[in-house]
């Protein structure tokens, strides 16, 4: 049979030096010991356009890189129309801010308001207003004393006074008084009263600090009346606005409210914050499934800046943190709807158990010693916080101009973040307990068009501590329960339907998010995840 010829074996003389360089492979055949030179075979059949696997490597490189740049291509962020999420509370109706104030109406239907610690009211008495007296209209956390014409004071709660019936139609002093502990006391007469037990009440209390109205922030908490005395470590370390919602998840929680308010040095503390209230209707089980995220919501209500810093209770801010909200990190947050919508991320750290008694770092440079020392550290370094890159950033050097810098949205991650308040969604209070509360609210910016910057100076701290067991089961049994709002079914289900099915792509991110760069995500993992 035909052989064909022979592969020329190298030869050994210095003369054929040109004919080996010329056979020499520049790439070596990792299957050279499959080769068998000698065995003859038909000839073969000819191919019309052979291609090399560098060619369909260079190919899928390329195909790679056109996708990536379409899909990370920051789309215009008004382009994604805000669309409201299904069942939630009519929150326009359900809470209203306003400061304790008195309505007085006389007979002829003439009203006047007074707040207190105002020096007008001995104005009105002499201009006549408060003659002839029909009603007087108290809000809850307002007391009233008003001395009428035959000399004698009477005391006025909260609710309408029929002046007509009671003998106060022409007053000639007053004494409007409105704080803390007036609030809690009050709200304990309607806990008591069987016609609100199984009803939602929802009481707010406006603190007396003052805010810069052109641009400030807001620090917003939640949590349960068990909690007041550790968070008067963020009172300690933010000194900006705050407003919070506390959850009277028991009857009794009513008398540990009123307690604790009684010491001046917490009513102090306390008394610059915004609060809201909330009684749970008692007499249904689910009041035990701690709404986080409808309480979130109750406290953003009562927030009267242009930005707002949503953080967990069991966090404390860094000590410059406000400073650097304020001057640094807030203006890089457009308040405009109509241009780029930005979420400015702070990064969180824990401190080991076995350290919870050392003073928090104050400075970056403390907190990166802690880091290398191992006593700071992240959570949740894989979906839920690892896209921070706050680990390897921190450590990392920067210009001193770089204040902040861009990472990508991914899938179950759950930032911490300050967005213009007028801007950001609500989040999505059919979430309770633990578990896809936060993950839900980052899906919504991210599917807003959101760019993700993170903060390179601020951050904030907790200490570890035994696991908290929430009402119910908490965290561990929240996304399991039958009944409960599930964050990979019904919410994912919902997201898609209202923004499509590419939701979990990084919409508000570019191409140059040193995330991508740093760990080498891959963008087929979001979906995977």
């Amino acid at each position: 049979m035909n052989r064909r010829p022979s592969t020329s074996r190298a030869p050994s003389s210095a003369n054929n030096g040109g004919v080996d360089k010329l056979n020499k492979r520049h790439f070596p055949s990792i299957r050279r010991h499959y080769q068998q030179p000698e065995i003859v075979t038909t000839t073969p059949i000819a191919r019309p356009w052979p291609l090399s696997s560098r060619f369909w490597i260079v190919l899928g490189i390329l195909f790679v890189i056109v996708f990536w740049r379409a899909l990370t291509r920051s789309t215009p962020a008004h382009l994604y129309p805000r669309i409201p999420l299904r069942d939630q509370p009519p929150y326009d109706t359900l809470l209203e801010k306003r400061h304790c104030t008195a309505t007085v109406c006389d007979v002829f239907g003439q009203c006047t308001q007074w707040e207190p610690h105002r020096e007008d009211h001995e104005a009105s008495i002499m201009q006549g207003v408060v003659d002839n007296v029909a009603t007087i209209e108290l809000d809850l956390g307002c007391e009233l004393l008003v001395k009428v014409a035959n000399g004698t004071w009477m005391t006025l709660s909260h609710g309408t006074t029929d002046c007509r019936q009671q003998g106060c139609q022409d007053i000639v002093d007053i004494d409007l008084r409105g704080d803390l502990y007036t609030m809690v006391s009050q709200l304990k007469q309607i806990m008591d009263d069987p016609v609100y037990k199984n009803q939602e009440v929802v009481v707010s209390y406006m603190g007396d600090q003052v805010v810069n109205t052109t641009l400030d922030v807001t620090l917003i908490s939640q949590f349960s009346v068990n909690r007041l005395d550790v968070f008067t470590q963020v009172l300690d370390a933010w000194p900006g606005p705050i407003s919070i919602a506390i959850y009277l998840t028991e009857p009794d929680h009513a008398i540990e409210l009123k307690s604790f308010f009684a010491i001046p040095s917490n009513m102090y503390l306390y008394s610059r914050v915004n609060m809201v209230f909330i009684k749970p209707d008692y007499s249904h089980p689910d009041r035990l499934k701690y709404p986080i995220n409808h309480l979130r919501n109750l406290a953003l209500g009562v927030s009267n800046t242009s930005h707002v810093f949503v953080m967990d209770a069991d966090f404390v801010p860094s000590k410059e943190l406000y400073t650097q909200a304020c001057n640094d990190l807030a203006p890089a947050v457009p308040t405009d709807d109509d241009v780029d919508r930005v979420a400015m991320v702070i990064p969180c750290y824990a401190i080991v158990e076995s350290h919870k008694d050392d003073p928090l770092p104050s400075t970056t440079q403390e907190l990166k010693e802690r880091i290398r020392q191992g006593i700071a550290y992240i959570t949740d370094p894989g979906s839920g916080h690892g896209p921070t890159l706050a680990v390897p950033m921190a450590l990392a050097s920067y210009s001193g101009d770089d204040l902040f810098y861009q990472v990508c949205y991914e899938s179950q991650w759950e930032p911490y973040y300050i967005v213009a308040r007028q801007v950001a969604p609500l989040y999505d209070a059919r979430f309770r307990n633990q578990g896809g509360d936060k993950q839900s609210h980052a899906l919504q910016l991210n599917a807003l068009g959101f760019k993700f910057m993170v903060s390179r100076e601020g951050f904030i701290l907790h200490k570890d501590h035994p696991k908290m067991v929430w009402p119910g089961g908490g965290f561990s049994q929240s996304q399991k329960a039958p009944t409960q709002w599930n964050y990979f079914e019904e919410f994912m289900r919902e997201m898609e339907d209202l923004y499509g099915s590419n939701v979990r792509w990084p919409r508000g991110c570019t191409a140059n998010a040193i995330g991508w760069q740093m760990q080498q995500r891959s963008p087929l993992g979001i979906v995977a995840d």
